[in-house]
């Protein structure tokens, strides 16, 4: 194998050497250039991706942080309004305490249910929509760095110079329409995270409204035992 490597390292200073390989160091100079480029941008897409997820990420956060401190002073007035109830002996009060920490614990269920299926749909959207196929690009663009030495490999440069120049030809047309055609893919893909995150935020909206809901609910029930003593 390292024969066979110094074998092609010395066709390659040969043809360097002669003028009619000259356009071989151009290709090289060409998918070197254009690699780079398209990594660049590619990089700058892959940043925007991130900071969409995050700013994603962040709204349901603040949506999640209005949420816990309603419930949390929802359940404090709670508490003060058992403590004030008249006509309540102590065994009664000490019941509907317990009561009230049981429902706290259904209640924080709903809390966690809320964010636990905003961050899976909106999680799997993240990694799934836009990642693969930047991977996929970026790997495919490496390959083109060392697409001349590839050629080298597949064809005979000292009998049949043409033959590697058309491959290079066809090789260059490929990379080039990949170059022109990633961005507005991967740009699109960026852009449909939006309709996504929407139905997602307006989900977690509406579970934590029905988590409000249910508490409300749960302290009214456990209220009509203050009626009557729990009699």
């Amino acid at each position: 194998m390292f024969a066979k490597f110094c074998l092609v390292f010395a066709l390659i200073q040969l043809a360097c050497a002669q003028q009619p390989f000259d356009v071989l160091v151009e290709f090289g100079t060409n998918f070197s250039t254009l690699a780079i480029e398209t990594q660049n941008e590619i990089s700058e897409l892959y940043n925007f991706n991130g900071e969409i997820v995050r700013e994603f990420n962040r709204e349901l956060l603040l949506e999640l942080g209005r949420m816990v401190p309603s419930m949390r002073e929802a359940d404090l007035s709670f508490q003060q309004e058992i403590a004030a109830a008249d006509g309540v002996d102590d065994e009664c009060r000490e019941y509907v305490e317990e009561l009230r920490e049981l429902f706290l614990i259904f209640q924080n269920w709903d809390i966690q249910d809320c964010a636990y299926y905003a961050h899976e749909e909106l999680s799997e959207d993240s990694v799934n929509r836009f990642l693969p196929y930047a991977i996929t690009f970026l790997s495919e663009n490496t390959r083109s760095i060392s697409q001349v030495v590839q050629s080298f490999a597949r064809n005979n440069a000292v009998s049949d110079l043409d033959a590697l120049v058309f491959e290079l030809d066809g090789e260059w047309e490929y990379y080039q329409t990949l170059a022109v055609s990633f961005g507005d893919f991967l740009f699109d893909e960026i852009l449909a995270h939006a309709d996504v995150a929407d139905r997602v935020y307006l989900d977690l909206v509406e579970c934590s409204e029905t988590a409000l809901e249910l508490q409300i609910a749960d302290q009214e029930y456990i209220l009509s035992y203050l009626d009557n003593n729990c009699e």
